[in-house]
């Protein structure tokens, strides 16, 4: 269903770049307007989506006609041509974090593990993070390359071509996209590819469930995981509440590339229950913020057997499924699952 690169080049990226500057004044007008909705809808949540829109369309033009101008200028920004990229994500970034804040009240609450939290220094990390919610990815690059400043490989999955802005930056920053149904034998060797090109500065950002959590995905994936025999998987995966069953191959073949110092593991919640539209317009303006924290294990702790492989990265997404089942409210101190309870069982070199 996605167009091949020379259509989306050539007919889908002009035509999108001068349709979102029309749809971004349009929806600008609407927010304007939806003002006056103040009597019957005291959160003003048409306003607030409406800008929201406008602000999101607006960055995804601008991010094509400054692509388009890099590319035009090919002979003088060809040396730092990644870089030059990497800096348009980051600006696109920090205007929508900047925009989107105020409008949704979105919060970021981040734990750091104590040093080392694995982003010191430059040398090249691998990156898991749980998928659940709108933003979340965002979120995360903006953290790595905004405020860590480190430059991201991201493993997305392919039907994300489809937004344009996203389609032009991801291939041009050395990242790539993948089907996530299965359907491509080849895709943990494009993996491997891209991690063995790592270099110091770089990290590796994988999201093992293959998509954004929902009860129905999870069923869906438990019963795969039975009906191709990988039972002991699947039984874990019956006692993980909050996130899928990772998928593994994809991280097998980054680590087997030997390039990554450590990996963090990369735990969330706040956006889970924001599936839709309708999820954003029930939750406006945001009351939870997006709780984010990591934790960081060297690769020389990383057992190389694939079996003790997978049973690590299990423990670690049951490590990660705690902690999201930790932060959820209690009604009183000190009860199961109450935040931050001590004594969270982890696995040898997570650090807490």
């Amino acid at each position: 269903m996605i167009p091949p690169l020379a259509v989306r080049r050539i007919l889908v990226d002009p035509l999108f770049a001068a349709a979102a500057l029309l749809a971004a004044a349009l929806s600008g007008a609407v927010a304007l307007v939806a003002l006056l909705t103040w009597p019957l809808d005291r959160r003003l949540r048409a306003s607030r989506i409406a800008a929201l829109a406008a602000a999101y369309l607006l960055a995804e033009s601008v991010v094509l006609i400054a692509c388009f101008g890099l590319w035009l200028a090919w002979p003088l920004t060809r040396r730092r041509w990644r870089e030059r990229h990497l800096a348009v994500l980051g600006t696109a970034l920090r205007f929508l974090y900047a925009v989107g804040g105020p409008l949704t009240g979105f919060r970021l609450e981040i734990i750091e593990p104590p040093a080392p939290t694995g982003l010191e220094g430059d040398a090249p990390v691998l990156v898991l993070s749980r998928h659940a919610g709108a933003g979340d990815s965002f979120t995360l690059i903006q953290l790595l390359l905004n405020i860590h400043h480190r430059r991201p490989v991201v493993v997305l999955t392919a039907r994300l071509q489809l937004d344009p802005a996203v389609d032009v930056l991801i291939h041009r920053v050395g990242g790539c996209f993948l089907r996530n149904d299965g359907g491509d034998p080849a895709a943990a060797a494009r993996v491997g590819r891209h991690a063995s090109a790592l270099t110091e500065g770089d990290v590796m950002v994988i999201f093992p469930e293959g998509g954004n959590f929902s009860i129905s995905r999870r069923m869906r994936a438990i019963s795969s995981l039975y009906r191709q025999g990988r039972l002991r998987q699947a039984m874990v995966a019956e006692e993980l509440t909050h996130v899928l069953p990772p998928r593994p191959a994809g991280v097998f073949a980054a680590l087997a590339a030997e390039t990554v110092a450590g990996v963090l593991v990369v735990a969330h919640t706040g956006l889970d229950d924001l599936g839709d539209v309708g999820d954003v317009w029930a939750a406006l303006p945001l009351r939870r913020p997006l709780r984010l924290r990591w934790w960081y294990e060297p690769v020389a702790t990383i057992p190389t057997p694939e079996p003790a492989r997978l049973d690590w990265l299990m423990v670690h997404w049951a490590i990660v499924d705690q902690w999201i089942d930790a932060q959820r409210p209690v009604s009183r101190p000190g009860a199961r699952g109450a935040p931050d309870t001590p004594g969270a069982p982890r696995p040898p070199g997570v650090l807490p």
